[in-house]
């Protein structure tokens, strides 16, 4: 059941992509910001960013039950440099799944039961992770590259409106929703450095009840597992994604983004 759980999770989290959504003293930013206006903003802050850093945990639920939870790392630069590392938060020293490049190809491992996987290019790499990662490799990266995969700030939030402010951490945010279609999109963006600090996807039962349907016309597999599991796979789905530690404009060079992938030990 749990395997059942976590292909139904990994589906609500590809269906919730797509919905985008110098330092300051506290209270620099207007109030008076529409969602357009801090949408923009922060779009600008990322464009300007050379290097990023961060650390997180993302918290994952299928209705009552916790779907998947993982603590991870981000590293960016300009203009193709990236590493995403994911952990099960008991287990920091094995990486769940890493995705990569250190400028010489766009690579994938999903965990030491695996090999190493190169992918075609940065969008395919980073989207191949999103749904294994619970989403990490996609907003953060998507938001910073600016394309057209995991986007936080593109053109499909124009639509987003503002709620009430709140804090994350000790960071005031602006909070933007957006969603539609069984789809809902939050983001907490910092007043002071419009970045963003906590990202959360929700997915209704009924949006993956009929996405799992309509790949099951196709997918021998799917369909076994929509009989195996029944109702208990169409629920509620919702990702908090929480980063903590940023640092823009980091130090970093291109041998830092590589990841070499531990020997497998022989049998």
């Amino acid at each position: 059941m749990k395997n059942q759980i976590w292909q139904a999770f990994t589906i609500a989290v590809i269906l919730s992509f797509g919905i985008p959504a110098g330092q300051a003293h506290a209270g620099d930013a207007p109030a008076s910001l529409s969602a357009a206006e801090i949408i923009k903003q922060a779009a600008a802050k990322y464009a300007s960013l050379k290097s990023y850093s961060d650390e997180g945990a993302t918290a994952s639920t299928l209705g009552n039950l916790i779907a998947a939870s993982y603590t991870f790392n981000i590293k960016l630069a300009r203009s193709n440099l990236y590493q995403v590392i994911w952990w099960e938060p008991d287990q920091v020293y094995t990486p769940k799944g890493v995705v990569w490049s250190a400028g010489n190809g766009n690579f994938l491992w999903m965990g030491k039961s695996f090999t190493k996987q190169k992918c075609a290019d940065q969008e395919r790499a980073l989207a191949s992770a999103t749904g294994i990662s619970g989403g990490v490799a996609a907003n953060i990266p998507g938001t910073f590259f600016k394309m057209n995969w995991g986007n936080q700030l593109g053109v499909t939030a124009d639509g987003a409106r503002r709620k009430a402010d709140e804090k994350i951490g000790d960071v005031d945010c602006f909070v933007l929703t957006h969603g539609a279609g069984g789809r809902t999109n939050i983001l907490w963006i910092g007043k002071n450095d419009f970045l963003i600090h906590q990202v959360e996807n929700d997915t209704s039962a009924a949006l993956l009840k009929r996405t799992l349907e309509e790949q099951a016309k196709k997918n021998p597999q799917i369909r076994t597992l929509l009989e195996t599991a029944g109702s208990q796979m169409f629920q509620d789905s919702k990702t908090v994604e929480t980063h903590r530690h940023i640092v823009i404009n980091p130090l970093l060079t291109a041998t830092g983004f590589d990841y070499h992938v531990p020997a497998v030990p022989p049998q």
